[in-house]
């Protein structure tokens, strides 16, 4: 890490630092790989009034066409295991490829995270948003977190409630001076199976044998493999709107009009697909310039060459729209959008 903002690539291509491989260009660009460079690289931004913006793997972000200041892709390794109480405190570097861990506590023996599975991104942006998926969330196995503020420079211990987490959110969300540079995850050697969610329990029928951890995890990799386009020949960021979140009686109305439709009871009301929605609105599958709905799954927008972050935006405004004007019902971008046009 140069000890000089000058001495820091400039006008850096983004194209392969997000997932949907649009053009981006950041006004300077660096790779963090200790918290010690990311100390000395905010006390550098700081002298300048510049700005930072944190990267990951780029699975959940929306990227403009300029993103001032510097753009930091976090690259923290590092696994470490406390084997405690019947299971294990498992710590892993922000950086760490988030599918890679759930595949290194398979192999050891650790169970929890089995259902999330191929998603894609870094451990430090899974606390985020709460990652989820087929029945499981991070929050259920979550432990605590270790984060950095840009702000003052000092790095603080968050515990699970001070996350704030709920479904895709977190504080982390609302405050990005917050740089997450460890998770911990408490993990068990016990195997309590989650196969409810459907889709999977279907899987698991099809691919036959006795069910155990691994097996919940091949069938959530064959459904995601199925569903959902590979990156590297299109570009996305998987599911690109949250499942809206209705009272009972707004529900029940929709319900009436549309008898298939699908509903979880959830805290604060009946969760509902947000792709059951689209697809009745006549988007599946549909394309508009360079920007398609995917085919099999149509919370997916994907990159058919060229798009750039406000052609993706654009198509999504006409989606939000047509949800709104058909269903009165608001959807919510799950990526985070970054930078300017």
């Amino acid at each position: 890490m140069t000890d000089d903002v000058d001495d820091l690539p400039r006008d850096v291509s983004l194209v392969h630092w997000n997932t949907f491989g649009v053009a981006s260009r950041a006004e300077f660009a660096a790779r963090i790989t200790s918290l010690h460079e990311l100390e000395k690289l905010t006390a550098r931004l700081h002298e300048r009034g510049l700005p930072l913006t944190i990267l990951g793997g780029g699975s959940n972000v929306i990227l403009r066409a300029r993103v001032p200041g510097c753009v930091a892709r976090i690259d923290i390794p590092g696994i470490d295991i406390e084997h405690i109480d019947g299971g294990a405190r498992v710590t892993a570097g922000a950086g760490v490829r988030w599918h890679d861990l759930v595949r290194y506590c398979l192999g050891q023996g650790l169970f929890g995270i089995e259902n999330l599975a191929l998603i894609p991104g870094r451990v430090g942006a899974a606390p985020m948003q709460n990652i989820g998926a087929y029945g499981s969330e991070l929050a259920d196995c979550f432990e605590s977190l270790t984060a950095y503020s840009t702000d003052t420079g000092a790095s603080s211990r968050y515990e699970r409630d001070a996350c704030e987490f709920a479904y895709r959110d977190s504080v982390f969300k609302r405050r990005p001076e917050l740089v997450i540079t460890s998770v911990s995850l408490r993990l068990s050697h016990t195997w309590s199976e989650r196969s409810d969610y459907p889709g999977l329990d279907e899987m698991l029928n099809q691919q036959g044998g006795p069910r155990t951890p691994t097996r919940i995890a091949e069938a959530v990799i064959a459904l995601r493999r199925y569903k959902l386009p590979d990156s590297r020949q299109h570009g996305n960021a998987g599911s690109f709107f949250k499942n809206p979140t209705l009272s009972t009686a707004r529900f029940d109305e929709l319900r009436a009009a549309d008898p298939g439709l699908p509903g979880f009871e959830t805290s604060s009301g009946v969760k509902v697909p947000a792709a059951r929605l689209i697809e009745r609105c006549g988007w599946k599958g549909r394309r508009l310039g360079v920007v398609g709905v995917w085919h099999r799954q149509p919370l997916v927008l994907i990159n058919l060459g060229g798009a750039t972050g406000r052609d993706l935006l654009n198509v999504a405004d006409q989606i939000t729209a047509d949800v709104a004007q058909r269903f009165a019902v608001d959807l919510e971008l799950e990526p985070r959008v970054l930078g300017v046009d």
